[in-house]
């Protein structure tokens, strides 16, 4: 019993913090919205300027035929739009005469931007809306994942404290029969009790010997179970967890007002509101493609030797024009993605109704075992006093040779039974506490 009062009691909430702020899987979970943000980043990248440069050149039998040089730096902005800048250096004399430029080369300067498909929403627009929708989605999983972790966390501490202190009641089972045993055999000794009886209380002491050498085997492997949680140095042994921790924990509790609460925020719910508005994303840019496409270029033309001239007119020479114009004759793609994208919408409402309903139920269903288990575990203290008084009872019958030991020993199995029995409550009800905080997504102060 020294043992007990050395060993440092470990509590449901502290274990929570180290496995919150140790375990592996819990430090997996937080880089969810790390990895979502670098993908965020990554769709950014839709949106960086790039430089392109290109250099072509033919030299036969000693003969310079051309040589070609360009270079263009476009930056893409939010509208659609996309400016640009070139500049292109060309020489020889077997040039095709639209390359041909002035001898210090040839600036330009413009943009082009679509008239069509794309003017309200494109690829680029909806990759990065997209994006970051899926950034938000990221801290809301990371909840479901520990919340998952903390409720495999909780179901290994509960069987771990009923398996500890059935250790304890198995060991008292034991003291009172071996103190039993030594008190009958001095009786016999003196012949004030039978040999039979000094035989049942032998038989009695090797009894629950055998249940408290199961019940330390059974405690030995919860304790490992709950060991594997912590990941701390000073605990690489598995044995040492084992020797200098005993469970001693409140049941865990979380406020009646607050249960409803955490439904309507609850992370599944508002991953499936960001997932309708992903597919609303990708339903306007099914919608866009259905336009036709039509993309204007305009570029202002400079030789850099004469750059102070020519700007009073930059519609009526030096510039280079265009337009492009493209459109699929059934378009049966982009109808077929934006009758998949309005189904998808459809589908997620469906399925974020039913989830709705189905977490306020189950809520509602464990706090429904939650009260049948108090209740039980009530009537099961009463009953282990009761039990308890009668053995005492039963005892002193015993001693006033109105009772025998076979009833006395009756009494006290009923009664360590109900203790155990009792053990048992106490690890469901920790446990449906635990499983109604997985429900909800509960993790504490890490909500």
């Amino acid at each position: 019993m020294l043992l007990l009062w050395l060993q440092i009691p470990l509590s449901l909430s502290q274990l929570y913090q180290r496995v919150l702020s140790e375990h592996p899987l819990a430090k997996a979970a937080n880089l969810h919205p790390y990895i979502a943000e670098a993908e965020a980043q990554a769709a950014r990248g839709i949106w960086d300027p790039t430089l392109t440069a290109s250099l072509t050149e033919k030299n036969f039998k000693s003969q310079l035929y051309f040589t070609l040089f360009s270079t263009e730096l476009k930056v893409p902005v939010w509208n659609g739009v996309n400016f640009k800048t070139i500049y292109e250096s060309t020489g020889g004399f077997s040039l095709n005469p639209e390359d041909v430029t002035p001898a210090s080369g040839l600036v330009g300067a413009g943009f082009s931007v679509p008239l069509g498909q794309g003017l309200l929403i494109d690829y680029r627009r909806a990759a990065i809306q997209k994006a970051r929708l899926y950034a938000l989605i990221a801290p809301h999983e990371r909840q479901l994942l520990l919340a998952e972790l903390l409720l495999e966390v909780a179901r290994d501490y509960w069987e771990w404290f009923a398996a500890y202190y059935k250790v304890q009641v198995y060991r008292q089972q034991v003291e009172v029969a071996r103190a039993r045993l030594a008190f009958l055999r001095e009786a016999f000794a003196r012949g004030e009790a039978t040999r039979a009886d000094t035989v049942e209380a032998f038989v009695e002491l090797r009894l629950r010997e055998q249940a408290l050498i199961q019940s330390q085997g059974e405690l030995f492997k919860k304790a490992l179970l709950v060991q594997r949680h912590l990941w701390t140095e000073s605990l690489s042994d598995p044995q040492q967890f084992h020797t200098e921790y005993r469970p001693d924990s409140l049941f865990p509790h979380l406020p009646r007002e607050r249960w409803e609460s955490l439904i309507s925020q609850h992370p599944k719910l508002r991953i499936l509101n960001l997932k309708q508005r992903i597919v609303e994303v990708e339903r306007r840019w099914a919608a866009e493609r259905l336009r036709p496409q039509l993309q204007a270029e305009y570029l202002f033309l400079r030789d850099p030797s004469l750059w102070q001239k020519g700007w009073e007119e930059p519609f009526r020479t030096n510039f280079k024009f265009g337009f492009t114009f493209s459109m699929p004759l059934y378009l049966r793609e982009a109808r077929g993605r934006l009758n998949a994208a309005r189904l998808e919408l459809r589908q997620l409402l469906l399925e974020q109704t039913f989830e709705a309903r189905s977490l306020y139920n189950k809520a509602l269903g464990q706090l429904g075992l939650i009260d049948s288990l108090w209740r039980q575990l009530e009537l099961q203290r009463s009953l282990v006093e009761g039990l308890f008084t009668l053995v005492e009872l039963e005892n002193l019958r015993l001693q006033a040779g109105e009772s025998d030991l076979f009833l006395v020993n009756r009494r006290e199995r009923e009664a360590f039974t109900a203790l155990l029995n009792l053990y048992d409550l106490y690890a469901r009800y920790g446990i449906a506490q635990a499983e109604l905080q997985a429900t909800l997504a509960w993790v504490g102060d890490e909500e």
